[in-house]
């Protein structure tokens, strides 16, 4: 059974809601755990749509993905964080480089290359919990 607009919607706002009661909670690193989830959603749902033979340029799981990408890095301590936040300030530039570049594409494959390496960094941010 194909899900209704409305539907979608009300899942969207419940997902929203249950974002921000856990984000009320959280520690620094828990809330950039909480951007890489959402970030991993983001692109898993451009996969998919591309999938489906939708064009996903201008979408808002597009606009979502380069958002997250910005906020991680702006949310970066260059002062506090030295060498890993300039390694990190790298990593989300070429991650939105790469978004860039597949959702102009259309590309699912390198969505799913760009997701592995999003699971890769996110992992390691997991460690620290």
């Amino acid at each position: 059974m194909a899900a209704t607009a409305s539907t979608v919607r009300a899942t969207g706002q419940y997902r929203r809601m249950q974002s921000e009661s856990r984000a009320a909670g959280a520690n620094p690193v828990e809330l950039v755990t909480m951007l890489y989830d959402e970030l991993e959603i983001a692109i898993g749902v451009l996969a998919a749509m591309v999938r489906q033979g939708q064009q996903i340029s201008a979408t808002e799981p597009a606009h979502r993905a380069r958002a997250i990408l910005i906020g991680l890095d702006a949310g970066l301590d260059h002062q506090a964080g030295g060498d890993v936040a300039a390694a990190l300030t790298r990593v989300y530039s070429s991650m939105r480089r790469k978004l860039d570049k597949v959702v102009a594409a259309n590309d699912a494959e390198g969505l799913d290359e760009l997701l592995e390496g999003v699971k890769t960094v996110s992992s390691a941010w997991r460690q620290l919990r």
